[in-house]
């Protein structure tokens, strides 16, 4: 198989690897995932559509990436009820199709955004996902428009979650 067809699957598979070695207690699962090579593609890093969604930018390309990497055994997905997904490297295999500025970027991205949480993630990711689709660049509409997206979380940790996210 052609290495660049392999990208997507390999940046995938270091990102979980690295998002589980920095941060060794926290829930890396799919959401996570999704919101983390968002930012990636917000960096220009890779390329991949993303339209809006109840947990806010969401790939069809990155959920097949996440299941493709499950399926050649680099990645792990485990179910767990009432907690979700659960996903952990398995196989370092594919690292060689990365480039250094791709690795370069992972770090830089999870420097960056790792401490948050997938629900930290997906307020932050809608908050992009707003400002960069529809130029909302005002820090107060852009709250307003987050709340009313996300109508379960206070306008206050909304806001606060923009503002150490970078958003604001």
């Amino acid at each position: 198989m052609n290495e660049s067809m392999l990208r997507g699957v390999a940046m995938v598979s270091h990102l979980v690897k690295k998002l589980n070695e920095n941060y060794p207690s926290s829930q890396i699962g799919k959401t996570v995932v999704q919101k983390t090579v968002y930012m990636l593609t917000r960096e220009k890093v890779i390329d991949f559509d993303y339209s809006m969604y109840h947990y806010g930018p969401y790939s069809a390309q990155v959920s097949s990436e996440i299941n493709f990497a499950e399926n050649i055994g680099v990645v792990e997905i485990d179910w767990i009820p009432d907690k979700g997904y659960f996903i952990k490297s398995k196989s370092d295999e594919l690292e060689g199709v990365l480039s250094d500025d791709d690795k370069q970027a992972i770090d830089r991205v999870i420097g960056k955004y790792g401490v948050f949480n997938a629900i930290e993630l997906s307020i932050i990711a809608t908050a992009l996902f707003v400002k960069d689709d529809f130029e909302v660049n005002d820090n107060e509409e852009l709250v307003r428009v987050v709340a009313s997206l996300k109508p379960k979380y206070s306008v206050d940790r909304i806001r606060n979650l923009l503002e150490e996210g970078g958003c604001t």
